[in-house]
């Protein structure tokens, strides 16, 4: 699925019941492959062509109950300020105008002190903001990136607010996650929580072809630029619809050849091609091969031996490398998929998910600025 076709599928379900499956969402994609930016587009959209209030938080700024209050309590600030109000919570009457929301809001309560503590009365301030907002026909968009990084409690307790508005009370609040793909096996595996459990997965997958075209010519394009067939179809190659790649090799492409006005040639690309090969190692492959267990890192470093002769080399092969047990295959296998570095190549097959990924390994193991982890002796 390209990734336009995916924001409105996503953009399609907010917009219907929000007590149903579809008004709880999550973006599941590998480091790099762009679920922040699909959820950026999704929360544009929503404020551009719907005019709905987006609520965006991330769940490594702290305590993701905190920051959610903390942009609640903006969202009703703004519309305060807007009409020159002290201010209290409870809102009606509201209208939307062309730059927002505005007009005819009352408040039924004097201004509280200075707030020096958020999260305790989330689930009621939450709850009028889609009150406010529901009068008006406007809903309430939640946005979480970095989903898999909240504690499992406070997981618990905001989704537990957010199905109680939405399901209970019948509020038009929707919410969309962005996460590594290995919440399938930490927050999206809880039993305890039914809005962890009914969120619907959308797997933000690699850049086809031609939205990888597109996606460096087009901005080039756009700012008067010039980029020649043979500079594109290197460029186009190179990243391997990886939109973090994307993104290097056209800043890099377009700041070689000097800005506006001067064509890109193939000398242009492929020096940036290979300047954005070192960003891509140094930035997503060493941090991600860090992050492994000691076996994983010499199942991959099997994989990437085997790949030099075989794209896609059987799993069993892969073991047999990497001195791997093969009754513990299918464990590896998933972790590794979960981690990004690998992807499915057909029955009892992998490939490496980049293909600059191989290269790399390979060179840095030889060089010695990577160190595959010994086998356990037997019975140790």
């Amino acid at each position: 699925m390209g990734r336009d076709e995916l924001i409105r599928d996503v953009c399609a379900l907010l917009a219907g019941d929000p007590a149903s499956e579809g008004g709880a969402n999550v973006l599941l994609a590998p480091r790099g492959l762009g679920k922040t930016v699909v959820l950026n587009e999704i929360e544009d959209a929503a404020r551009a062509e719907r005019g709905w209030l987006v609520l965006s938080v991330s769940g490594t700024d702290g305590d993701p109950i905190a920051e959610t209050h903390k942009e609640v309590i903006r969202a009703h600030e703004s519309l305060v300020q807007a009409h020159g109000e002290s201010a209290k919570r409870l809102v009606s009457g509201m209208s939307l105008g062309v730059g927002g929301l505005s007009a005819g809001v009352s408040f039924d309560e004097e201004s509280d002190p200075k707030r020096t503590r958020y999260g305790d009365d989330l689930r009621r301030d939450l709850s009028e903001l889609a009150s406010a907002a529901a009068q008006i026909d406007v809903r309430v968009l939640l946005t979480m990136d970095e989903m898999h990084a909240i504690p499992l409690a406070k997981a618990r307790q905001l989704g537990s607010y957010i199905q109680h508005i939405a399901k209970r009370e019948r509020r038009a609040l929707v919410f969309v996650g962005a996460a590594l793909p290995y919440i399938t096996e930490t927050l999206l595996a809880d039993r305890k929580s039914t809005f962890l459990q009914r969120l619907a997965v959308h797997r933000v997958d690699l850049l086809s072809e031609p939205e990888a075209r597109r996606g460096l010519q087009e901005p080039i394009e756009m700012h008067g630029g010039i980029i020649s067939e043979e500079a594109l179809d290197i460029a186009t190659s190179a990243v391997a619809g990886h939109p973090y790649m994307l993104q290097l090799v056209g800043d890099k492409m377009w700041r070689s050849a000097g800005g506006t006005g001067n064509p890109i040639a193939v000398n242009h690309a492929k020096g940036a091609v290979a300047e954005a090969r070192e960003s891509l190692e140094g930035h997503l492959f060493a941090p991600t091969w860090e992050s492994l267990s000691d076996t994983d890192k010499r199942f991959l470093a099997a994989l990437a031996v085997l790949a030099e002769a075989d794209d896609s080399p059987r799993v069993a092969a892969i073991c047999e490398e990497a001195g791997i047990g093969k009754a513990s295959a299918s464990a590896y296998r998933r972790r590794l998929l979960l981690s990004g570095m690998v992807s499915p190549s057909g029955r009892g097959r992998l490939k490496l998910a980049h293909p600059s990924i191989g290269p790399w390994l390979r060179q840095a193991i030889a060089a010695g600025s990577v160190r595959v982890p010994e086998a356990p002796l037997p019975g140790i």
